[in-house]
């Protein structure tokens, strides 16, 4: 069975297959955006969403199950002591997660994206036949009838809040209440949950990141704070957006990779921001200067910001050399990376990525503020991990295009330069060039 989405949309199909009590794989194409369902006697039991690497792990820390921290641990320990256990099973051997809180997860995670999926106007579907013996593990299990009529109605009142929230980049503030507003208000738990993380500075994706709740379900109450007048518009926020109006399964599309070239590269540190003490090479300097500047401290606020420039400087060294082959797409390469790291380092979300640049301000200004505390703590580690993996990942396209000897000079060099003359007011035990190399493996 296979076909075109908008002359059968997905609730049909999944409605067809479901009566029939059909076992298979159910393929789903829109434009560069891909998913597969396992059905077993017309029930979903997996999906492909649920199979990429690490993403139990990363699903726990969303949602407030499990520390960056300690899943950081845990991966170290699976890809070394315990390299033929999954995740999973490490987690509920050492009494950690339990097995029936993993299935819960990965349950309410894949519900959510296949009700992004019924927005799908256009695409194809793809259904396979397969035997109910060769579909692998049972990961979940879905009945498809209630899923459809959830789905159909959050589709509904979708449209309602679009009108109120076109875009995850709005910024909301409470607006003034009476010293007797909890009474007044008189709101359920959830509702506490989401107001208690609008402080004016938050984009709605970030309430969404840290509520620890459903996509939909911020959104609606959100939404309703804003038609009550308890919350108002205060602003958007910067960086890369997760979508740009606020209908499910719009998300995670590729952005354009045929932007021109940026005729002015923008400085990598303004001085004006404070941070002093930069070394030449950081700031865009001459070569001829490093020497003379070798003892000069790179001062920042945290690991994060000398990581950032770090990043930015190596691919500006690399784009620079007679070796690097151009390609569609490098002016906005590290936009788009960050795009897909901030999906799985969800708290990492207050670093903005614009034009190759990124920006840690805001970031260091929330450290510096509230430098003791486990949402400070989760923001930081987050945003660590995923400046972490840019990294990985500019270096790996730089080893391609110019190859990986020059590529880990290039970086050996900037770290070489670092090393000593680092200056970091916070998180100053976090052995950050280190990591760096074990991460790109230059040890």
């Amino acid at each position: 069975m296979q076909g075109s989405l908008q002359q059968v949309p997905l609730p049909e199909v999944l409605q067809f297959i479901s009566m029939g009590k059909s076992s298979g794989i159910l393929k789903l194409r829109r434009d560069r955006s891909e998913i597969s369902l396992t059905i077993s006697h017309g029930r979903i039991i997996n999906s492909s969403a649920l199979d990429r690497r690490r993403r139990i792990g990363d699903l726990l820390v969303n949602r407030g199950l499990l520390k960056r921290s300690e899943l950081s641990r845990l991966l170290a320990v699976q890809r070394t002591v315990e390299s033929d256990k999954r995740l999973g099973q490490i987690l509920v051997e050492r009494d950690i997660i339990t097995e029936d809180t993993i299935r819960e997860t990965l349950r309410l995670q894949l519900e959510e994206e296949i009700w992004n999926l019924f927005a799908w106007k256009d695409g194809e579907f793809f259904f396979e036949n397969v035997p109910p013996n060769q579909l692998g593990d049972e990961i979940v299990t879905i009945e498809i009838e209630p899923l459809i009529l959830e789905g159909t109605r959050r589709n509904d009142e979708w449209q309602k809040i679009i009108a109120v929230i076109p875009n995850d980049r709005l910024v909301l503030t409470v607006t003034t209440v009476g010293d007797d507003f909890e009474r007044t208000l008189q709101l359920r738990p959830d509702e506490w949950q989401v107001l208690s993380q609008v402080n004016g500075h938050f984009t709605v994706r970030a309430i969404v990141n840290r509520s620890n709740m459903g996509r939909f379900e911020v959104h609606r109450i959100l939404s309703q704070f804003i038609k009550s007048g308890l919350l108002v518009v205060s602003g958007e926020g910067g960086g890369q957006s997760a979508t740009g109006t606020e209908e499910p399964g719009t998300g995670n599309e590729t952005q354009d990779e045929s932007a021109p070239e940026s005729q002015n590269e923008k400085p990598l540190i303004r001085p004006e921001r404070g941070v002093g003490g930069m070394l030449s090479t950081l700031i865009g300097g001459s070569r001829g200067k490093e020497k003379a500047d070798a003892r000069t401290r790179a001062s920042f606020v945290s690991p994060i910001g000398a990581l950032a420039n770090i990043a930015m400087e190596f691919y500006r060294r690399v784009r620079a050399m007679k070796e690097f082959a151009p390609a569609a797409g490098d002016d906005s390469l590290i936009d788009r990376v960050w795009f897909d790291l901030v999906q799985v380092y969800t708290k990492a979300d207050l670093v903005r990525v614009k034009d190759n640049t990124i920006d840690c301000s805001v970031l260091e200004k929330y450290l510096e503020c509230c430098e003791f505390g486990e949402a400070v703590d989760e923001c930081f580690e987050d945003a660590f991990e995923g400046q972490m993996h840019l990294l990985r990942a500019l270096y790996q396209v730089a080893s391609k295009r110019v190859g990986e000897r020059i590529s880990a000079k290039a970086i050996r060099d900037l770290l070489d330069e670092l090393n000593g003359n680092l200056s970091l007011k916070y998180r100053k035990e976090v052995p950050m060039i280190e990591r760096i190399q074990m991460v790109l493996k230059l040890t």
